[in-house]
């Protein structure tokens, strides 16, 4: 044999075991691919913050974000309704608008070409973004867009109309979905119906009636109530967060809609999916085929739907995170605190185990992300709150009645209790300003805002109808009509009657612009109208908001009585005509019986006290260990985020709005300041025995004083 031969054939069989071995590595490593790939997504186990600048007056940030998508580079899409933009964040975190001059825009879908079909909510149209083709250099200059294109619905009208997509009219529709064949799918709100837009651009109507209402069917038999979200089955059906009906429902392709989950109590309750409620659910987004996320905006919650026939693991509904206290915390699920979350979207990858969200009520993106995830980072519960002088700097002088300068009474202040506070009694908080007017008067808006919630009217017929704006909120009004339940001609309202004709239900739809100045409704039987000032979870006092023409107070508050209660709330009494020191010892509870008046107001109108402080005073009159500066334990300024914390501020027996006298009986001694609430006392072993003087100092908004000393004597006892 020659060499070369020997070499050759050597050459060969070398080459033949290293494919083999290459062949065999590439089985092991599909293999092990193909493991990976099937195996269950890893638990999502806390929440991040993504992005987002936290609830702000002027629309120059994401800070009102609502709708959200997400492609498989890890770019997330998010839509802002303040702004009127969408905005990519890539996987570094880094934010910029592609989009820019939408109006209101709500539910943003992606589509297999990589643009995204956006809800144009306040012009009643569905857009297309390109994000490869946004210059942020090049700005308007006629009423036409040119970062997106319009798909279908026309910019100058609303309305209700299949056909072509030019001549196709919606009804501020809220939710978008695309299918697979790039089918688009809409939620037309305030239509009440379920649309596809086709892929020759023909508009046509799956489901929905006439009117608003609740009924499976099919087609024009269903009914269904401000739908707001939709998404796409794997088995090629819809899924429909109906809003208004507090229900997720099934769509099929030709029309017929059945109910999957909720009662339609609107609650937050977990159970088998027609046991369990929802609170306005507005978002969907599918999990797996046998799975979905739902956002439940009222609920301030986000919940997993799961339908899987396996005999340990029945169909259910259980939240992942959030509820009451509403807030913003990030962390483990346990702790976590969401503010109507709106907008869903799972981010593409390796085992999916990241779920975004918008975060609507604290402006700001969130997610849902396993042990490990690098993503995103913890922010701070202030980052949700507006400042009381930024608000005021927005706010023009008016009063909520006109003339607009003409002054008015103040009925009720902020922190007020409410009910009565007992044992088996209802009571909570005032968290408003309440301004008297006369049965029916007009109620005018006090600063220029768009509607951002899909249902932003509540409670309607009842004493505390209300209005929820960005910014303001007003309540015991007739939104939108006078005290004999006309219309008033409010742009974007309408009525829901009974068989009766009765008014039973009111919508106001998302993105309509609100002037101040323009009239909101008519005052209901309270005779008043309670203004909330900042967002909801962020209410701040409303003095210190408004610009209120003409407004003053000179009178100081009164403090009516002090008593002194040891840990267990039993009498600390004087020892007698001998000793009109008051005996204490141990840990001390400060209970102040007060209340303000403020000018103009009538004689028998008592407010409530805006800032209560005590400090102790030694006999020579100095301030005793530890009162080098009065505490300043309880100050109104902002509501607590801890639940139930009436009984910190307010003793028993406090009571206002409910019946008979008005009594505030407060716990200086307590803490509720600054968001906090918590117990504490005066503790009397850290001072040496003898006589002290306890001096409490009650004061309102308007830097008006007044004090009462208490003589004590501290024991060892």
């Amino acid at each position: 044999m020659r060499p070369e031969s020997f070499q050759s054939k050597s050459l060969r069989s070398r080459l033949r075991r290293g494919l083999v071995a290459a062949l065999l590595l590439l089985v092991v490593a599909a293999g092990f691919f193909i493991w990976l790939w099937l195996q269950p997504p890893k638990p999502l186990v806390a929440v991040v913050t993504i992005a987002g600048a936290g609830p702000k007056i002027a629309a120059t940030s994401l800070s009102d974000p609502f709708g959200v998508a997400a492609d498989g580079d890890g770019n997330i899409f998010v839509s802002d309704g303040k702004s009127g933009c969408v905005y990519r964040i890539d996987k570094k975190g880094l934010t910029e608008a592609i989009a820019e001059h939408l109006v209101m825009p709500s539910a943003i879908a992606l589509g297999p070409d990589g643009t995204l079909v956006v809800a144009n909510t306040g012009a009643n149209t569905i857009a297309r973004v390109d994000p490869k083709r946004f210059n942020p250099n090049i700005r308007l200059d006629t009423d036409g867009p040119i970062n997106f294109d319009f798909i279908a619905g026309s910019v100058k009208e609303s309305g209700d109309a299949d056909g072509p997509a030019s001549k196709a009219r919606f009804n501020a529709p809220v939710g978008v979905a695309i299918g697979k064949d790039g089918t688009i799918y809409v939620a037309d709100t305030y239509n009440d119906h379920i649309r596809m837009i086709t892929a020759d651009r023909q508009v046509r109507t799956l489901a929905g009636g006439s009117e608003p209402g609740f009924r499976d069917g099919k087609g024009a038999e269903a009914r269904f109530d401000t739908p707001c979200g939709i998404a796409v089955a794997r088995d090629g059906a819809l899924l429909v967060a109906d809003t208004g009906n507090h229900r997720i429902r099934r769509v099929t392709i030709d029309g017929t809609v059945t109910t999957l989950a909720g009662t339609g109590a609107a609650d937050e309750r977990d159970g088998p999916p027609l046991e369990a409620a929802f609170n306005e659910p507005t978002a969907i987004t599918i999990r797996d085929e046998n799975s979905f996320y739902v956002a439940d905006a009222a609920g301030n919650s986000v919940r997993l739907c799961e339908f899987g026939n396996q005999p340990d693991h029945p169909p259910a509904v259980r939240t992942l995170a959030g509820g009451y206290p509403l807030g913003l915390n990030d962390g483990e699920l346990s702790a976590v605190k969401l503010n109507r979350p709106t907008g869903l979207a799972v981010i593409s990858g390796w085992r999916k185990n990241a779920l975004v969200f918008a975060d609507s009520g604290n402006g700001l993106v969130r997610a849902f992300v396993s042990e490990g995830s690098k993503l995103g980072f913890r922010s701070k519960p202030e980052t949700a709150l507006l400042k009381a002088d930024e608000i005021r700097a927005a706010l023009p002088p008016r009063w909520p009645f006109d003339p607009p300068n003409a002054r008015r009474e103040i009925a009720g202040t902020f922190g007020e209790v409410r009910g009565e506070r007992l044992p088996e009694h209802d009571a909570w908080f005032h968290n408003g300003l309440d301004i008297p007017g006369a049965y029916g008067e007009a109620v005018r808006a006090i600063y220029t805002e768009r509607v951002s919630r899909p249902l932003s009217v509540e409670a309607v017929g009842s004493p505390r109808e209300r209005l929820r704006l960005p910014v303001i909120g007003y309540i015991h009004v007739r939104i939108g009509r006078d005290q004999n339940d006309r219309p008033l001609g409010m742009e974007g309202v309408s009525f829901r009657h009974d068989e009766t004709g009765r008014i039973v239900g009111v919508r106001v739809r998302r993105g309509t612009s609100i002037k101040a100045g323009d009239p909101i409704g008519t005052l209901n039987r309270l005779n008043h109208v309670h203004l909330i000032a900042g967002p909801t979870a962020g209410e701040i006092n409303a003095l210190a908001v408004l610009q209120l023409p003409g407004i003053s107070d000179t009178i100081a508050p009164v403090i009516e009585n002090v008593t002194l209660m040891n840990e267990s709330w039993q009498l600390f009494a004087p020892a007698g005509a001998k000793s009109p020191r008051v005996p204490v010892s141990g840990r001390v509870r400060i209970v102040v019986r007060a209340y303000d008046q403020a000018d103009g107001n009538a004689s028998y109108r008592r407010l409530g006290i805006y800032k209560l402080s005590y400090t102790v005073l030694k006999a020579d009159g100095s301030p005793a260990e530890g009162f080098s500066q009065p505490r300043e334990n309880l100050v109104f300024e902002r509501l607590p985020a801890t639940p139930n914390a009436v009984p910190l501020a307010y003793a028993e027996g406090s009571q206002s709005g409910y019946q008979g006298a008005t009594i505030f009986a407060y716990i200086a001694t307590n803490v509720l300041r600054d968001g906090e609430a918590r117990e504490d006392f005066w503790d009397t072993t850290r001072l040496s025995p003898g006589d002290y003087t306890v001096r409490v100092i009650a004061a309102d908004f308007f830097g008006n004083k007044t004090q009462r000393d208490v003589a004590v004597a501290v024991s060892k006892q």
